[in-house]
């Protein structure tokens, strides 16, 4: 069935990569917003409610803004061709607006986690000796194809102004409920402080129990006997120690609370329990013993990280309610800006941002389609885009993690911003290349009838020629569409989007792609609560290592998927490929509903490989068959318009994931499923879950096969479509950079 591809209508293998690169940038821009919105909470506070205001509206937006754009790019006319400014200045704005979205100035904030290391006394499996380099690296790979129980728990809470204050003691009452995720508290090892404070004296470190009303009072009283004390607790030189140049100079509130009601670590009022080091390796912080009036105290210096290790005597705080420590620090606090402040900001420069994406990523996609008019070279240039564009998704979940490593920042928003200056570097080098190196397809010269004044040649039908803009060969650098008025163009406009909307086999792609990707989407949550409450028993942290390990093993196998799809696509044509892919993805899906088994963990394994077939298979071909309908869309239009359909195409597919992450919570929630009872949840609960995330994207993948089915272009009739194109307005010739 495959046809042999012209020279001429080949994209060479770098230039195929060079475009693949251009994929990268677009999908390292989208990794990094979507992944970093963790910080506006962790780092600024902002409430959950807002962050998914500011992660929906913009994106919103953006959904609004392709199909403009992509009219914008068709009808450009410059001496760079339609697409190439676009790329040029969408990557580098995009780029530089969002580094600047990540500067907001952050509030202080000292964290506070605590860290049980269960019944078994040992974190995450740790050896008491340290093994080699050749015993550490089978252990690794131990850990990567095998699920052990791990009952370690841990969470952290963070403290910031007003409660944080210079020059006073400041007594710190958490309640234990507030470390949602710390489901145990009968084997408490560590407690970690970190944060932006370097310098800290610290009494009173303790677990109590009393009910809440009486706590909230006894912090009070104790916060009006620190500040009656030493309002403000400066130091002059007289009270100067070796701990400290402006160290406090009377000591932190006296405990009241009953000794049978408290379990001391650290306090001159009550006997304390065994403590094996006040910050244990590899910790950043030097600590020393102090005095603040006659009481003794801890003072941290040069203090990142410092973990206070309780060594082979654990707490057992499962009786207690709250953790108290009092803290007085001579470093700065600051309040950072209003929620309010925070919102505004960033919602403005994600608006601002996203149409700079926009600009970059809808020419990007519209220039793939134009590269080479070959039915299966269409096929191997989106494979090779496919598979280059998806190494982000190997990197893109390590952004927040090096964003909140306390050990090389002291807050997240400089993590944050770090993160996002590699960012904004890695946009605006790699996303001008295709700028650079890649060129539109000049029409004309060829056979048929004579190319007009633009390079096009007479639209098919009589339509005016002049309406095209296509090629490097225009005159002048004029980027504005053509056209007499805003009127006529926005009239134009509606007119291009009414006709790509009602393009039968684009809608059916459009279909495809919106049943698949949003049914993904929708029940992409299921699997990891299938996991910990079923599979594992109600084992959370088990339940995510191991969805950990089937993510891993998709993504893996989906770099092969690109490759296999990409070479059977060009055997058996595009849409006898996607059949096969989806079909296997299809056996991935009924293998969910027999492999994901409490008897059998490790058979969660099994499904990924075939699961990946999914969206691996519907990427790689659906740019390809896109490009055949742009070819088939102007024998009836006699116009080129690959940025109206690549932005259309996304425009709904974004569409669909808002609506399908919406539904998906609402799915979710009708399942009865209920976090905190674990493993025993209400009857049906583990069923629909399971339901849903196994027969949901099978039904999905069921209809995108008939809707693909329907679709009617063929290697036969599109190479009829081109050899009809080529004889009215001429060949497409590829530029220099092609040969």
């Amino acid at each position: 069935m495959s046809g042999r591809t012209a020279p001429e209508d080949r994209v060479s293998f770098r230039h195929k990569i060079i475009y693949g690169i251009g994929g990268f940038t677009n999908n390292l821009l989208g990794q990094g917003i979507g992944n970093m919105m963790a910080v506006l909470t962790l780092a600024l506070g902002v409430d959950f409610r807002a962050v998914g205001l500011l992660g929906g509206l913009p994106r919103f937006f953006d959904a609004l803004t392709d199909p403009l754009v992509g009219f914008v790019s068709d009808k450009t006319k410059s001496r760079w061709g339609r697409r190439r400014p676009f790329l040029f200045v969408g990557a580098i704005s995009a780029g530089i607006i969002f580094l600047l979205l990540w500067q907001m100035p952050a509030p202080t904030q000292l964290r506070l986690k605590l860290v049980d290391y269960g019944a078994d006394g040992v974190y995450s499996g740790e050896q008491d000796e340290p093994a080699g380099w050749l015993e550490a690296a089978g252990d690794a790979l131990k850990g990567i194809v095998t699920v052990e129980t791990i009952d370690d728990v841990e969470d952290e809470v963070i403290i910031r102004p007003p409660t944080l204050v210079t020059g006073s003691w400041v007594s710190v009452d958490i309640p234990l409920t507030d470390f949602d995720e710390l489901a145990t508290r009968g084997h408490l090892a560590q407690i970690v402080i970190s944060g932006d404070l370097a310098d800290v004296y610290v009494d009173n470190v303790y677990f109590y129990r009393l009910d809440e009303a009486a706590a909230a009072a006894a912090a009070q009283d104790a916060q009006d006997v620190a500040r009656a004390e030493g309002e403000p607790q400066t130091a002059d030189p007289s009270g100067q120690d070796v701990q400290g140049a402006n160290a406090p100079l009377t000591g932190a509130p006296a405990p009241t609370m009953p000794l049978d009601d408290v379990i001391s670590l650290f306090s001159d009022a009550y006997d304390n329990a065994p403590v094996e080091s006040w910050s244990a390796n590899p910790d950043e912080a030097n600590v020393a013993d102090a005095q603040a009036g006659d009481d003794d105290v801890k003072h941290y210096t040069n203090l990142r990280v410092a973990t206070i290790d309780l060594g082979n005597a654990p707490v057992d705080a499962g009786g207690m309610t709250y953790v108290h420590m009092d803290i007085w620090t001579p470093d700065e606090t600051g309040e950072g800006w209003s929620q309010r402040a925070y919102f505004w900001y960033f919602l403005i420069g994600s608006l601002v941002f996203f149409l700079a994406y926009t600009i970059f990523a809808t020419p990007w996609v519209a220039l793939g389609y134009e590269l080479t008019p070959d039915y299966n070279e269409r096929t191997r240039l989106m494979g090779v885009q496919n598979f280059v564009s998806n190494t982000v998704f190997v990197i893109g979940p390590w952004f927040l993690v090096i964003a909140t490593n306390p050990v090389w920042f002291r807050n997240q928003m400089d993590g944050a911003r770090f993160v996002a200056l590699a960012i904004c570097v890695t946009t605006i080098v790699l996303g001008v290349l295709p700028a650079i190196f890649l060129r539109e397809r000049v029409i004309g010269g060829g056979p048929g009838k004579k190319a007009g004044r633009d390079g096009r040649g007479s639209r098919a039908g009589g339509a005016d020629s002049r309406a095209d803009g296509h090629g490097s060969g225009g005159r002048g650098t004029d980027l504005r569409p053509e056209g007499p008025g805003f009127g006529e163009s926005a009239m134009e406009f509606l007119r291009g989007l009414w006709q790509t909307l009602r393009t039968g086999p684009f809608l059916l792609l459009c279909i495809a792609t919106f049943l698949m990707f949003n049914s993904f989407i929708m029940i992409s949550q299921f699997q990891f609560w299938v996991f910990a409450f079923y599979v594992t028993g109600g084992n959370i942290p088990e339940g995510a290592a191991l969805a950990g390990v089937v993510g891993t093993v998709g993504t893996v196998t989906g770099f092969l998927v690109i490759a296999f799809v990409t070479w059977l696509g060009t055997r058996i044509g595009k849409k006898n490929a996607f059949f096969v892919s989806t079909s296997i993805s299809m056996l991935g899906y009924v293998l969910k509903w027999f492999c994901y088994t409490p008897e059998q963990p490790m058979l969660a394994l099994l499904p990924a490989p075939f699961l990946a077939f999914g969206l691996g298979g519907l990427f790689t071909l659906m740019g390809s068959m896109i490009a055949d309908v742009v070819d088939l869309d102007e024998i009836t239009t006699g116009e080129r318009r690959e940025g109206m359909f690549g932005s259309v195409f996304w425009w709904m597919v974004k569409l669909g994931q808002s609506g399908a992450i919406v539904l998906g919570g609402f799915l979710l929630y009708s399942t009865g499923l209920d976090a905190s009872l674990g493993a025993n949840q209400p009857e049906g609960t583990i069923f629909w879950l399971r339901f849903y995330d196994a027969f949901v994207p099978l039904i999905a993948s069921a209809i995108a096969i008939y809707a693909v089915y329907r679709y009617p272009i063929t290697e036969q009739s599109a190479g009829e479509v081109r050899a009809e194109l080529e004889r009215r307005r001429g060949r497409a010739t590829a530029g220099r950079e092609f040969a």
